[in-house]
């Protein structure tokens, strides 16, 4: 990689393939439950996720100086500095009625989701590799006892797909990597729309969020470096059968991760350390730029970035 400032983006089934996490295929852990007769206008929905999240163009990146350990602020000389803080970067919308689904109820399910993302890209246990029982919670039963039996799968299906549903969250391997101050940089969009399926009225929350951290090695702080997830996809307010009430989510979200090991295997998050043990899996194409929200065709695999 270039000066330290990582180039890998792993992206597709290879490093997920389950809800808020990473992957190019459908997103959902496991496939959606059948509809149940609609109530108060609302059912299931299987609906396809965004495709790939990251654009040629290329970010302007200042390389990071490695005779010292991480500036005050990690995320000067990116894109991100200038970004939110943390949950202040997941804006819910003003509420507004999509179809037959009042205001207040499309306000609920954007809070629904941003919590769904909290849960998912800034809770500290989830992140430093924890029980993510933050975003476990929030998921409806039938996907909630699918997230729990995957949770730690190792290995990938013949199609690439990872058979962990710890890719639903952001984890980093415990131990492996410290989280460098509080600030977790945070930009994107959220927005409703009403559909249907097989003839049922339901409401698609869509998300396109990036996440920026700032990580070092344990004892290794000149050795610092930042990981970049994009977050992608829809969350599916319906009727769905096993749920609790009559109008729940269905994660349908993907995530790329730039900065880490195309090798993973694991569910987990690797970051791919300038100094540190060599990646057995070199990235293939044409560099992305892992700051860009703009979506176009992925597959699964390993690509090399313009930079983190």
């Amino acid at each position: 990689m270039s000066e330290g400032v990582s180039g890998k983006l792993l992206t597709g089934c290879a490093a997920a393939a389950v809800a808020l996490a990473a992957c190019a295929c459908s997103a959902g852990s496991g496939s959606h439950p059948a509809p149940t007769a609609a109530t108060s206008g609302t059912s299931a929905l299987a609906g396809a996720p965004f495709q790939s999240a990251f654009a040629s163009p290329s970010s302007k990146v200042t390389p990071i100086n490695r005779l010292t350990g991480p500036p005050a602020d990690p995320f000067a000389g990116t894109p991100a500095d200038h970004w939110a803080d943390g949950a202040a970067g997941i804006v819910v919308p003003a509420a507004r009625a999509h179809g037959s689904f009042a205001a207040a109820k499309v306000h609920d399910a954007e809070e629904t989701t941003k919590k769904l993302l909290v849960a998912a890209h800034l809770d500290r246990q989830t992140l430093l590799g924890g029980a993510p029982t933050a975003f476990e919670k929030l998921l409806t039963n039938q996907q909630r006892a699918e997230f729990v039996k995957d949770l730690s799968n190792t290995g990938v299906s013949k199609d690439g797909s990872s058979l962990s549903s710890r890719i639903m969250v952001t984890s980093f391997v415990p131990g492996s990597a410290n989280l460098i101050g509080s600030v977790i940089k945070v930009h994107g969009t959220m927005s409703a729309r009403a559909g249907t399926d097989r003839g049922s009225t339901v409401l698609y929350i869509s998300v396109n969020y990036l996440f920026v951290y700032a990580v070092e090695p344990p004892h290794s702080p000149e050795d610092w470096m930042r990981v970049v997830g994009h977050t992608f996809g829809t969350v599916e307010f319906g009727n769905w059968a096993q749920a609790n009430t009559s109008f729940e989510p269905w994660v349908q979200v993907e995530n790329d991760q730039a900065g880490v090991m195309c090798s993973a295997r694991d569910g987990y998050v690797h970051p791919d350390f300038p100094n540190g043990p060599p990646d057995t899996v070199s990235p293939t194409g044409t560099p992305v730029d892992p700051y860009s929200q703009s979506t176009a065709a992925s597959t699964p695999g390993c690509q090399p970035t313009t930079g983190t």
